[in-house]
C-alpha cells in the first residue's frame, strides 16, 4: 500500500513539472499562470528534497526563455522555493542535483542582481553535498563575482556563511585568477575566524587556502594580520592540516627584515608546530624567536597558548619542538623579569 501511495506521488510531481515547464517555455502566453504557481509554492510553507530537485531543473529553462524583469522575478522565486529555508546549513542536505550548461546562466543573472539573499539562494545550490552528491564542478567561475561583493555594506549571517564555505571550495588559485587585490578586500570584509570554519573539511581548505596567500608575492604586505592570525589558530587545532605543504622558513627572514612583527608572531608559531627540523634549522628558530620576543613582548603569551593548545592534537614525533619552545618562552620570562627589577 505504502510503495503504492509512493508511486502516485511520484507520478503526480512528475506530471506537476511537465505541467510547469510546458508553462515556462510558452511564458509570454502562460506568463501569469507560471508566476501564480510559483507564488503559491513559495507561500505554501512545503520544503522537502524533491521540491528543491524539481525547481532546480526549472531553473534552465528560465534561463533559455529569459527576456523580461518578470522572468527574472520567477527564476528568483524558483530559487527561493528550492533554497531560502536551508538557511546556514543548506550545504548538507541531502539532495541530488543535476547541474547542466544551462545552470551556468545563473551565474551572471543572479550575481548582477544584486539581490543578496538570492545569491546565498544560488550558492546554496552550488555548494550542495551530501552522501551522493557534490557541488557544481564549475563553481570556480563564481570567483570573479565574489570578490566583487567586497563592495557590499555588510553581509546577512546566510549569505556570509555561503560566501565563506564558497571560498574554501574554490580555493586560492581560483581567486588569483581574478585579481588577489579584491580578493583580500572581500576576506577583510567577511572577519573569517574559527568559529566559521568548524569542521575538519572546511579547516583543511581554509589553511591550504591562507597557506597558498601568505606564500604568495603579495602575501607577506597584502594579507591582513587578522588571516595570519587564523592561520596559526587553525594549525594549532589540527597539526597535521597542511601534510605535506612545508611552510618556507624564507617568509620568517622577509617578515623580520620588514619588521613585521605582529605577522611574525603567527610565522614563528606555525614553523614551530608544522616545520620538520635539523639541529640547524633549530637554532635559526631559536635566534629569530628570542628576537621576535625583544621586539614584540607580548608574543611570548601567544606563543605559549599556540603551542599548548598544539601538544593536546600533535603526533609523538613534533612533541620536542613545541616542548622546546616552551623552554624558550621561559627564559624569555625570565629576562622580562629581571629587567623589570632594573
Amino acid at each position: 500500500m505504502l510503495l503504492f501511495v509512493s508511486d502516485c506521488f511520484d507520478q503526480a510531481i512528475s506530471q506537476f513539472s511537465l505541467a510547469v515547464e510546458a508553462a515556462i517555455h510558452t511564458h509570454h502566453h502562460q506568463h501569469k499562470l507560471l508566476l501564480h504557481i510559483l507564488t503559491n509554492l513559495c507561500n505554501s510553507g512545503i520544503h522537502n528534497v524533491h521540491l528543491t530537485e524539481m525547481v532546480y531543473g526549472w531553473c534552465p529553462l528560465m534561463c533559455e526563455n529569459y527576456s523580461s524583469p518578470e522572468d527574472q522575478k520567477n527564476l528568483f522565486l524558483a530559487l527561493e522555493i528550492g533554497f531560502r529555508h536551508l538557511g546556514l546549513q543548506g550545504h548538507w542536505m541531502e539532495a541530488k542535483l543535476t547541474h547542466t550548461d544551462g545552470h551556468q546562466k545563473l551565474v551572471d543573472i543572479v550575481f548582477h542582481s544584486g539581490e543578496s539573499e538570492t545569491i546565498a539562494d544560488f550558492l546554496c545550490a552550488w555548494t550542495l553535498s551530501s552522501g551522493s552528491h557534490q557541488q557544481h564542478p564549475s563553481l570556480q567561475m563564481c570567483a570573479e563575482h565574489l570578490v566583487g561583493l567586497c563592495h557590499l555594506q555588510s553581509f546577512s549571517p546566510r549569505l556570509r556563511k555561503l560566501v565563506i564555505h564558497s571560498i574554501g571550495l574554490i580555493g586560492y588559485q581560483g581567486f588569483e585568477q581574478v585579481g588577489i587585490e579584491e580578493f583580500i578586500r572581500l576576506l577583510d570584509g567577511l572577519h573569517v575566524c574559527t568559529t566559521d570554519v568548524t569542521d575538519v573539511y572546511s579547516r583543511d581548505q581554509w589553511a591550504r587556502l591562507l597557506l597558498d596567500a601568505i606564500q604568495s608575492s603579495e602575501g607577506i604586505q597584502c594579507v591582513s594580520h587578522q588571516y595570519w592570525e587564523l592561520f596559526v589558530e587553525l594549525v594549532a587545532l589540527q597539526p597535521q592540516l597542511l601534510g605535506d605543504n612545508i611552510c618556507s622558513p624564507h617568509i620568517m627572514t622577509a617578515l623580520e627584515d620588514a619588521n613585521e612583527w605582529k605577522k611574525l608572531e603567527c610565522w614563528m608559531g606555525v614553523l614551530w608546530i608544522t616545520l620538520p627540523l635539523g639541529d640547524e634549522m633549530e637554532e635559526e628558530l631559536k635566534h629569530v624567536t628570542l628576537s621576535l620576543f625583544h621586539q614584540q613582548p607580548n608574543a611570548i603569551q601567544k606563543l605559549e597558548r599556540w603551542v599548548e593548545q598544539a601538544l593536546e592534537h600533535i603526533p609523538t614525533p613534533w612533541e620536542h619542538k613545541c616542548k622546546s619552545l616552551q623552554q624558550i618562552c621561559q627564559q624569555a620570562h625570565s629576562v622580562a623579569a629581571w629587567q623589570e627589577t632594573q
